[in-house]
């Protein structure tokens, strides 16, 4: 097993994430700022208070999925093409689950804990996901194996500290979940259905005679990526309708308009599959995180016999590592990694090669050629996001 990240990573054409470069937690930590944020400012942050507008209302959209790669094959009468400022670095992993939770509390993820798509909590001896909090077995709340939400997510959403009137759009479908009452209290959160349904919710909302802050969440667009590809033209019309509501919205005064992603998707060629009939004796838990990179639970003493059988099997499309190198380039975030995090690491890491997705599931059927886009690596593509930014007074 070769650990030498860096190298691999180089010949892969893969990013070592470098989180000196302007990347999505400093921009939530400029914006969490304005409305009572106390977070450290640093040269980035004074970057980027120097390229956000200074207006009455603030509307922060998370596009989920689109990258910059994303953007740029787009025609430039998008106003989502024409308004980028510049790339932006994502965390890792580049999964939503994680990168959420950025969004949310303004810390990486080796602050916050939460690792992606699926988890492993050590206390309970439960495989879960994070985002539906609930059993990864029979997808049953985690409230009925006695664990609250606070035991999962362990850093507080800033969304309920802001000193301004803020607020909070979901699709209707999760609005009411836990992971979502945790982003933001019940009376701060606002259901959609469609997006004539958003332009409605924001004229109402920037009707206040208050300064104005508002997240809005749009996952359309990393689900149909995942379904039909990167560049289907079913993700362009989509992005067109969504542009077309963007424009609908600089129709209200004195509003900044700042939308970024959680990370952007690649195109898949191959799956990769482990036969759990074989390889679980191995584990202790399911493996975690997402289908581009995965953590392994192995027992202590089926740890040597695990590398030898993982490298016979995925050396042509995987790679494995001690997820000690991970923790030693600050992958997961320039500050040492909490405790939260490393007990919801497992003992090695899997990073699929560019194009392959790892069917992280015994379902095997389920996923068998059905993913088309796919996220979670490490390629370009997947960690670097826009940033657009467009001052309603301009139109």
């Amino acid at each position: 097993m070769n650990n030498n990240l860096e190298e691999i990573f180089q010949k892969e054409n893969l990013i070592v994430p470098n989180y000196n470069n302007i990347n999505i937690v400093n921009l939530m930590q400029a914006l969490f700022n304005r409305y009572g944020g106390n977070f450290e400012i640093n040269e980035n942050i004074k970057k980027l208070n120097n390229i956000i507008p200074k207006t009455k209302h603030t509307l922060f959209i998370l596009i989920d999925g689109m990258g910059s790669n994303l953007v740029s094959s787009l025609e430039d009468n998008f106003v989502i093409k024409t308004n980028k400022k510049m790339d932006l670095l994502t965390v890792s992993p580049s999964t939503t689950g994680c990168v959420l939770t950025s969004v949310a509390t303004g810390t990486y993820p080796s602050n916050h804990g939460i690792i992606g798509w699926y988890s492993y909590n050590r206390e309970h001896k439960i495989d879960y996901y994070p985002l539906l909090f609930a059993d990864r077995k029979n997808k049953k709340s985690l409230k009925n194996f006695n664990i609250s939400p606070s035991d999962i997510y362990k850093v507080e959403s800033m969304f309920n500290k802001l000193n301004t009137k803020t607020k909070v759009i979901y699709p209707k479908y999760i609005c009411d979940s836990v992971y979502s009452n945790f982003v933001a209290d019940s009376d701060k959160r606002v259901a959609y259905d469609n997006y004539s349904d958003i332009v409605k919710i924001m004229n109402e909302i920037t009707t206040s005679s208050d300064d104005t802050f508002t997240y809005l969440y749009l996952s359309e667009i990393d689900n149909l990526e995942h379904d039909n590809g990167v560049y289907s033209q079913i993700v362009k019309e989509e992005l067109s309708k969504i542009d077309s509501m963007i424009k609908e919205l600089l129709k209200i005064k004195d509003l900044s308009v700042v939308i970024t992603a959680d990370h952007g998707q690649i195109d898949i060629k191959d799956d990769v599959i482990m036969d759990f009939n074989k390889y679980k004796k191995y584990f202790y838990a399911m493996p975690g995180i997402d289908f581009a990179t995965t953590t392994f639970y192995v027992k202590e003493d089926k740890q040597k016999e695990f590398k030898e059988e993982f490298e016979k099997d995925f050396k042509d499309k995987m790679f494995l590592f001690d997820t000690s190198t991970f923790y030693e380039k600050n992958v997961f975030g320039p500050e040492l990694p909490s405790e939260y995090l490393r007990s919801n690491m497992g003992e090695y890491i899997g990073i699929c090669r560019n194009g392959y997705s790892f069917i992280n599931s015994e379902n095997i059927d389920e996923y068998l050629g059905n993913t088309k886009g796919n996220h979670s690596g490490f390629s370009k593509d997947e960690m670097i996001i826009p940033l657009i930014i467009i001052n309603s007074n301009d139109y």
